[in-house]
């Protein structure tokens, strides 16, 4: 069998993925526009009037002004994203708050707050816990992480669907040197945020361009995570590739 052959008989397995990955994509999108109609829609405004929450949360005058309404935020959503919460819809409120740059600023903040928390329960607290669910596995990830730790965190942070709670804890747990665990984390973050944060302000706003914008790249996030496991195979002995 040939190179091509085991290329072309191992695409249609990809295929269901694949779906899966733009069924998801779609429906986040479609759940953001139905967010913006529902928000600025006259029947909800006179209720619940987002333009004027976005002022009032912007200049956070209760907070004693923009900066620490801003490092609020930032608190406030690494202590949610250290429960469990998942960091792309810490980045969806920033954005919706703030706008897609500023809230995407302020989300990757509170995302390297939660994930620092979560790394360190798991380096201190969570090791035998770890250890007893993982089993064997957690020698192979030991393996993975001392012969790329750095490309390892950058591979889990940047697919959001992901468990990034467990990722962080595991991460910890494995004793993955802070620096390179910080370092790659924020870099991985970074794209979803944006993403994320487009999302969150353009469904506040009702803006379909934004809509639109966040929608196309995270068409191409997703399709640049199957050129990368392309790119980067990982072999069963977990040895493999840089992912």
């Amino acid at each position: 069998m040939t190179a091509l052959d085991d290329r072309l008989e191992v695409a249609p397995s990809r295929r269901p993925q694949l779906i899966r990955d733009i069924a998801k994509i779609v429906l986040v999108a479609l759940l953001f526009v139905a967010l913006g109609w529902l928000f600025n829609s006259d029947l909800v405004s006179q209720y619940f009037d987002i333009r004027a929450w976005r002022e009032i949360l912007q200049e956070a005058e209760f907070l004693g002004g923009p900066l620490f309404g801003g490092l609020a935020f930032v608190a406030a959503g690494g202590a949610v994203i250290a429960l469990g919460v998942p960091r792309i819809w810490i980045a969806a409120v920033g954005g919706a708050v703030y706008g897609a740059v500023v809230g995407s600023i302020l989300a990757i903040g509170a995302a390297l707050i939660g994930a620092t928390v979560l790394y360190y329960v798991g380096r201190r607290f969570l090791r035998d816990v770890v250890r007893r669910r993982v089993g064997g596995r957690l020698e192979v990830w030991r393996a993975r992480f001392r012969a790329n730790g750095f490309w390892w965190v950058l591979y889990g942070r940047l697919f959001p669907l992901s468990n990034s709670t467990a990722v962080s804890v595991l991460c910890g747990s494995c004793e993955v040197p802070y620096a390179k665990y910080a370092v790659a984390s924020f870099i991985g973050f970074i794209p979803f945020t944006l993403i994320f944060a487009i999302f969150g302000s353009g469904g506040a706003k009702a803006n379909s361009w934004q809509i639109v914008l966040g929608l196309g790249l995270m068409l191409l996030a997703f399709f640049s995570r199957n050129l990368l496991r392309a790119a980067f195979p990982v072999r069963r002995d977990g040895q493999g590739g840089t992912a």
